[in-house]
């Protein structure tokens, strides 16, 4: 299992055999800043919130800068 899995807080993050992921959880990979999943065929799975944006929206912005000097 990888250690990301185990040490989520929230449970969030799941592991296992793509296919069994998706007939759980549907496919949707699209996301914003993601890019759009028919470019690059993730193997992963995103269950949007109500405020999620789809791979190909451009209105988010950087909440933080520190966080990523």
């Amino acid at each position: 299992m990888p250690i990301c899995v185990d040490s989520c807080p929230l449970r969030a993050i799941e592991f296992g055999p793509i296919d069994e992921l998706r007939a759980k959880y549907g496919s949707n990979a699209d996301v914003a800043p993601l890019p759009d999943s028919r470019i690059t065929s993730p193997n992963l799975i995103v269950k949007l919130n109500p405020n999620g944006r789809p791979s190909n929206d451009r209105t988010g912005f950087l909440q933080n800068p520190r966080e990523v000097k």
